[in-house]
């Protein structure tokens, strides 16, 4: 972590600790970060074949290569980790990450027309848990799931029967072709559900069976009117489903987060009602991401597009501390899957960490260009214990959380502070008692 002075801080996680993410730009850009530095500078960037460095092509690149939607998943079969990036010319790469920020592109596969101006734009890219389905929505509500696998030989496939598409609700594609209908989706981990909105009348939270190609499940109430007998018009801009804990029974696809345009932060559990359980007023700009606590699972966090970032307590539904530090837009906020660590990019061009718990910013780099997306490094087995990398790996069973390393840390630093104390006490009674003599 850099300091205002330009000196090095050290972190509060152990060092043994290695973490890692990914943050993508305008211009197509991979830039990887690791708790190796504290998070303190970019130590990688990948770009894709399609990318040119040159300034002149800078503003192409970014009509036609920027990078909308990132998402990480690890895939046991292959022993590493997956990320899917989507492009504004329709196409969607998978990467696979190794050792040290190196990439790989395995798969890129066109959604959409031809023509950069013809391709809609994508609002949802999401991987399964296990890492071998890929969902991805656009804004004109044509989802397309590719399966992916590997076969003998070690090559990585997908396309053919494993990929199909369908469209959501093709009335209201065909009413709303112009401004298109969705403007948010989010399918839940297991692959069986997909989380949808958009702006206007009609075009409400909804849920959808992937499995029998869009076949409407559940659909949200409005919230009541207010005392003006005025009733605001749907406008979902972000939403996230809850992972799997006591709150919500162990199902993963029945409590979800909806962030709108009219500065709401909203909850809805489908098993409880079709209204929101939970409402929240957040700041004064339209809410961009959500995000649940893997730590707490009665914490979740918000950011807007004028920089607000806070945590949000769901027992109480109010707001439990500010995530300072964002001087622009953010575009999204993430949290980690198994630590108690959030991310946030943003038009400030920083990619900052943050302690979940205490909200304390643990490292910030600048990437240059203004940032999109992030994703965690999720690179783990099944039962949560961190891979090891050149030896530098340690169990996450072994290890402990950020408080809990702060606390060693100080027990460590306790051991070598009475005696500089002592020293220093003594230096201050011998100035003292020379100033009395004389």
């Amino acid at each position: 972590m850099t300091s205002k002075n330009g000196k090095s801080k050290k972190s509060s996680s152990n060092s043994s600790k290695e973490i890692s993410l990914l943050c993508a730009d305008e211009l197509g850009y991979l830039r990887f970060a690791s708790s190796s530095n504290a998070y303190g500078a970019i130590l990688h960037r990948f770009d894709s074949s399609y990318c040119v460095s040159n300034t002149y092509e800078n503003k192409k690149n970014k009509e036609t290569f920027g990078i909308e939607k990132l998402c990480s998943s690890f895939h046991r079969q292959m022993g590493c980790n997956l990320y899917a990036v989507a492009r504004r010319n329709g196409k969607v790469e998978i990467v696979r990450a190794g050792n040290g920020g190196f990439f790989q592109p395995l798969y890129d596969k066109t959604v959409g027309g031809v023509a950069a101006v013809s391709v809609p734009k994508c609002v949802g890219l999401d991987f399964t848990e296990d890492g071998k389905q890929l969902t991805v929505a656009a804004e004109d509500g044509t989802v397309t799931v590719l399966r992916v696998k590997e076969d003998g030989e070690g090559t990585w496939k997908s396309g053919g029967a494993d990929a199909r598409s369908f469209a959501l609700l093709k009335e209201d594609v065909a009413r709303r072709e112009e401004e298109g209908v969705v403007l948010c989706a989010r399918a839940s981990k297991d692959g069986k559900r997909l989380l949808y909105g958009g702006k206007g009348q009609g075009n409400d939270v909804k849920i959808v069976d992937v499995e029998q190609e869009g076949k409407l499940v559940w659909k949200a109430k409005p919230p009541p009117v207010n005392r003006l007998n005025y009733r605001a018009p749907p406008w979902v801009k972000c939403a996230r489903f809850k992972d799997r804990g006591e709150a919500n029974g162990g199902n993963e696809s029945c409590v979800f987060a909806v962030g709108t345009g009219e500065k709401k932060v909203r909850l809805y559990d489908t098993r409880a009602n079709k209204r929101a359980t939970m409402e929240v007023e957040y700041g004064e700009a339209p809410v961009n991401s959500v995000a649940f606590s893997s730590v707490d699972e009665h914490r979740m966090f918000a950011a807007d597009s004028r920089g607000k970032c806070c945590a949000i307590d769901l027992r109480t539904s109010k707001a439990c501390g500010a995530i300072r530090g964002n001087s622009g837009s953010v575009r999204e906020i993430e949290a980690h899957p198994t630590l108690d660590l959030v991310a946030t990019v943003g038009l400030d061009r920083y990619v900052r960490v943050y302690n979940g718990s205490s909200r304390k910013c643990l490292g910030a780099a600048y990437a240059k260009q203004n940032l999109t997306c992030v994703a965690w490094d999720t690179f783990q087995d099944r039962d949560g214990n961190r891979k090891k990398k050149k030896g530098k790996r340690v169990d996450a069973d072994n290890s402990d959380d950020s408080d809990n390393d702060d606390e060693d840390d100080e027990e460590n630093d306790n051991d070598i502070l009475p005696k500089k104390r002592k020293k220093k006490k003594s230096k201050s009674k011998r100035k003292r008692r020379r100033r009395m003599k004389t």
